[in-house]
């Protein structure tokens, strides 16, 4: 299902167009607003119009309204589930209650989405899947995930991709995906994971763009563009590691792709971990896809170790500042 398919499955709540484009985004992109967000949407002044419409969905039971502190505006949290099913995603997570420091964190990237009206955004696990995946061919083993058990004993695992639920913008001419990640503490850390996450799906796109989003204090810190850096290339990274220890790493991987972890020890689950930390960089997920295909003779090729094997695909990083004060939500917010 299409965005403008979306919109137009909110027919039945008799919305305006405007309207409509307006929930359907604010649902999909984790379903809290503020006033000044549609007031900015719409392109019209902040008052009784604003104020008439969002007050509006809360009688209709669409949406319930509360603040955070009693000296700042309304907040709006749009959970309905008949909304939801004629946006084709009626068991979204959005719908659920958040914690204050999550709203923040649902704030934010809203604003940022509503900063770049003109692009294609990807908002759902679905849309994502069905474009890395479906329409561009790459491996869902590839494709960011994380295994979650069931709460029930003897029940299965369940894979959900793109856990961080952060949206993907496609921009320019052809369509070059852009991947949102939220900044939300200046160490980089949390950036950092969030690239290794995505280094075996960046390594499939000839062109690719990351734009760090955060208060503006947070993403001016040095650290963020460091920690690109460091990852698109780290050498001391690879070149530390020997070539018996990358095919070891490459033997057992498999085996834990593959959802096979009886067939490691104790001992070799702590190795991988420790070389995954290592070894999670694009050019080493290049490596070890030829190597499922070629075995070890991609090793011999490739010359692991050297310089000739940190080839990467095409990735840029764009800094973006927020320019909105999220301090009703505490000290670190969008911390959950």
């Amino acid at each position: 299902m299409t965005f403008e398919e979306r919109v137009r499955g909110l027919d039945p709540f008799g919305f305006t167009p405007r309207q409509a484009r307006f929930v359907a985004t604010v649902a999909l992109h984790g379903g809290y607003c503020l006033r000044r967000q549609y007031a900015r949407f719409a392109g019209i002044g902040y008052g009784k119009n604003v104020r008439d419409f969002l007050d509006d969905t809360v009688e209709r039971q669409l949406a319930v309204r509360f603040t955070i502190r009693p000296d700042r505006g309304h907040l709006y949290h749009f959970h309905a589930r008949p909304l939801y099913r004629l946006l084709g995603q009626e068991d979204n997570r959005n719908r659920r209650q958040a914690s204050a420091s999550l709203v923040a964190r649902k704030l934010m990237v809203l604003d940022h989405v509503l900063a770049h009206p003109t692009v294609q955004w990807l908002a759902t696990e679905d849309d994502k899947v069905g474009l890395f995946a479906d329409h561009l061919g790459v491996r869902r083993s590839d494709l960011p995930q994380r295994a979650f058990r069931s709460a029930e004993p003897g029940g299965d695992t369940t894979t959900r991709f793109f856990p961080h639920k952060m949206p993907i913008a496609l921009a320019g001419t052809p369509p070059v995906p852009r991947f949102v990640v939220l900044v939300t503490e200046p160490s980089g850390w949390s950036f950092g994971q969030f690239l290794s996450e995505h280094a075996r799906l960046f390594q499939h796109l000839p062109e690719w763009s990351v734009s760090a989003v955060g208060p503006r204090l947070t993403v001016a810190s040095r650290a963020i563009r460091r920690t690109f850096d460091t990852f698109l290339d780290r050498p001391s990274a690879i070149f530390s590691v020997r070539p018996e220890e990358v095919r070891w790493y490459f033997a057992k991987r498999r085996f834990v792709d593959a959802g096979e972890l009886g067939r490691l020890s104790v001992a070799d689950i702590d190795r991988f971990r420790r070389l995954r930390e290592r070894l999670t960089v694009p050019a080493v997920e290049s490596l070890y896809r030829a190597w499922l295909k070629d075995g070890d003779l991609a090793l011999s090729a490739r010359q692991v170790g050297s310089p000739q094997s940190t080839a990467v695909s095409l990735g840029c990083l764009e800094i973006e500042g927020l320019p909105f004060d999220y301090s009703q939500f505490g000290s670190l917010p969008g911390v959950a």
